[in-house]
Parts: C-alpha cells; structure tokens; sequence
C-alpha cells in the first residue's frame, strides 16, 4: 500500500470499517489497527503456485480478492489446516479475516491455471 501511496487510506479503513467488526468477532479485544505490512501476493502455476502452511506475523489477516476465479485463474484459495476448512473463491473485492498467530496455521492452495492476485494486510502485528 505505501508504493502505491495507499497507506494512508487503508489505515483510515481500518480504523472506521474493520475495528468495529473486530470488536464484535473477538469480545475484549480492542484493536489499534496497526497495519505495517500490506501487500499483494501473486500466485501464478510457473512462479509461486501455492505457500506452504504458515501463522501470520499478525493479531489478525485480512486478505482481498483482486480478480477472479474462472475468469483469471483456476485453483487457488486458503486452507486453514487445523480446521480442515477452505476459502477458494471469494468474489473480487470481497475479503475474508482470521487471527494470524498460533490458532489459524493455514496455506496458500496451488494456482493452476492463469494469475491470482490478493491484497493481504498484517492488522496489529
């Protein structure tokens, strides 16, 4: 978000938009919505299919779906091992939040076809 002079905003949008969500989800918990790592992640089948599992350096991820599946890309999603439970697709534009640290140990699932492209943003590491 700060290459492309977005920082600012998305700070703003964290503040007036995601806290209070968060606030419901997470009772006690009262975020600062420090966000010091936004970035996008590009999964193509010949580069970065997948990642392997991995926690967030994060309280909790956000991540944004920048285009869409079956149009510009097959496969991919996020799988939360622990759970045994997928997110695959959702529509361009919407997002999807989950504590990054110890409880949500998740992977990127492999891209198969064309480029996926998502905006992940570490919420108060």
């Amino acid at each position: 978000m700060n290459q492309i002079s977005f920082e600012k905003e998305w700070l703003k949008f964290l503040k007036e938009y995601v806290v209070p969500v968060t606030e419901k989800l997470y009772p006690g918990y009262y975020p600062k919505a420090q966000a010091v790592m936004n970035f996008v992640v590009r999964y193509k089948p010949d580069e970065q299919p997948s990642l392997r599992p991995h926690h967030d350096s994060s309280t909790f991820t956000i991540n944004i779906a920048l285009n869409s599946k079956g149009v510009d890309y097959q496969g991919g999603g996020c799988r939360f091992l622990r759970y045994d439970c997928q997110v695959e697709a959702p529509r361009k534009g919407w997002s999807f939040m989950h504590p990054g640290r110890l409880t949500h140990y998740h992977e990127g699932l492999p891209t198969t076809q064309g480029t996926r492209y998502i905006m992940v943003s570490f919420v108060d590491p």
